[in-house]
């Protein structure tokens, strides 16, 4: 039976139409994306400035959303705008900066004064950077659409361009000056401060040059290259034999060579290494920094002792290390590990971890006591201790990575359920329920919120206090001393 092709109008009972048109629909849809999200964002804002008006107090912040999914939040230094899980802007009130994610990490737009970055996973990148030299602006820009098409400009060096495999020119890439190239791996040159160097059938045949470089490679055959009275490396029958010289420019050179697997060896001022079946079996004496390390075998068991160095390994059951500044020690790696560093002044930081469930820094002082802290019990919960006082505590916390930025910002507050802030000024709030439950309070007042269900709000400065059941249709408030009791949203009892 002939295999039919499946276009949208060939088939009688309309399957192959229907499949089209979904695929194409949700084609549609997510180059849409954005586009809805800034639609959704004008009419975002013109509600909050219907619903808020305009705002008396420069340090008000205005909102509207339905939480968590639509959001717009503004300060006197920035606004931002939520469409989640799709869409989230960010800009500052001077136009200086910008941010948008959409999808993330999918696409990224991001704007810093004339800087740009665009970013669509995982086919297309550009960036622009503008910086001051002198009396005058210079730029870079660069663009990629993977693995096709390269190309960027610059204001010193010009605009150069790349289509992959058939050629092109490439500045700045993969640590070299320059790169070019002919229907890949079928020729390609670079260029590296002095060094020039050309291939071909890359990597099989390479010639070096300039300044004091030399060198030649007839892969995996035989190579070598040299810096002339620095360094030579050579191989045979890559990747067994190697052997290279160095510090060619001090009375006492080194040496190091490799026999994969059997022996490896190094002999130089700073060290001597010897290994058998490498990498399991070595031993280690470094002069520079005067200890000595044993490996029987890697990483299994290692032991190191030095002058700034105590160090014993039975990997993965237990290890410790110690140095100056630094305690390292794991117990059933990768499960639980610790580490703990010195700080400036008299301040230490801890860092304990149990994976995945258990993460713990905090940074501590001896004279002032914890300064900065962080704990999470994933996936339940994170709590945190700003090193300015302010406190916070999120529930749930699913993301076992830190990404507070991207990930944590775009997707976090779908699940939170429960989330609390207090800042050392005697500000902070308390939502729960995805913020259907309300609570900020200040040293001037209290507010408690559930909409269409509960209100209630404290002013301090006017000692008065006032609740709503059900919008009003019952609800109490004070004046200094004079109470009032409501019925039925009119009816005011004074008393």
């Amino acid at each position: 039976m002939q295999e039919e092709f499946c276009f949208p109008t060939n088939h009688p009972d309309g399957r192959c139409g229907r499949t089209f048109m979904r695929a194409l629909s949700l084609a549609l849809f997510l180059m849409l994306i954005p586009a809805m999200a800034v639609f959704a964002e004008d009419v975002a804002e013109g509600l909050t400035q219907e619903a808020v008006g305009e705002a008396s107090d420069e340090e008000t912040n205005r909102q509207f959303g339905l939480w968590p999914f639509l959001s717009v939040v503004e300060t006197p230094t920035s606004h931002e705008f939520s469409l989640r899980p799709f869409y989230t802007s960010r800009e500052w009130a001077n136009g200086s900066e910008k941010k948008v994610q959409a999808l993330w990490p999918i696409y990224l737009y991001k704007r810093s004064e004339e800087d740009v970055t665009i970013r669509i996973l995982p086919l297309y990148t550009f960036s622009r950077d503008v910086y001051r030299y002198e009396d005058s602006y210079e730029y870079e820009s660069e663009y990629m659409l993977f693995p096709l098409l390269f190309g960027g400009d610059s204001s010193d060096e010009g605009g150069y361009f790349a289509f992959f495999p058939f050629g092109g020119t490439l500045k700045n890439f993969l640590g070299r000056d320059e790169v070019n190239f002919f229907l890949f791996p079928l020729y390609l040159d670079y260029s590296k401060d002095e060094l020039y160097q050309r291939n071909y059938l890359w990597p099989v045949l390479s010639f070096s040059s300039g300044g004091d470089y030399n060198g030649f490679r007839l892969w995996p055959l035989f190579g070598h290259f040299e810096k002339r009275g620095e360094y030579r490396r050579e191989f045979v029958l890559w990747p067994f034999y190697h052997r290279q010289r160095f510090d060619l420019n001090n009375d006492t050179p080194g040496e190091r060579m490799l026999v994969l697997p059997f022996y490896a060896r190094e002999d130089s001022q700073r060290r001597s290494y010897r290994a058998f079946l490498w990498p399991f079996f070595t031993y280690e004496n470094n002069y520079a920094k005067n200890f000595e390390q044993r490996e029987t075998p890697w990483p299994f068991v290692v032991r190191t002792r030095g002058e700034h160095i105590h160090r014993n390994q039975f990997w993965p059951l237990y290890g410790h290390t110690q140095t100056d500044d630094t305690q390292k020690d794991f117990v059933l790696w990768p499960f639980w590990h610790q580490r703990v560093f010195e700080l400036e002044g008299d301040a230490k930081r801890h860092e304990r971890f149990l994976m995945p469930f258990v993460s713990s820094t905090a940074e501590v002082s001896e004279s002032q006591g914890v300064l900065k802290s962080k704990f999470k019990l994933w996936p339940l919960f994170r709590s945190r201790k700003h090193d300015d006082g302010t406190t916070d505590f999120r529930m749930f916390s699913l993301l076992w990575f830190e990404d507070e930025q991207g990930f944590e910002f775009q997707y976090s507050p779908l699940w939170t359920i429960y989330e609390r802030e207090s800042r050392p000024d005697g500000t902070g709030h308390t939502y729960a329920l995805w913020r259907l439950f309300r609570h900020e309070r200040s040293p001037e007042g209290a507010e408690t919120l559930v909409p269409l269900l509960f209100s209630h709000t404290e002013n301090t400065a006017s000692d008065s206090e006032e609740t709503a059941v059900l919008g009003g249709l019952f609800g109490t408030s004070r004046a200094g001393e004079e109470r009032t009791t409501r019925l039925l949203y009119f009816i005011d009892i004074h008393h």
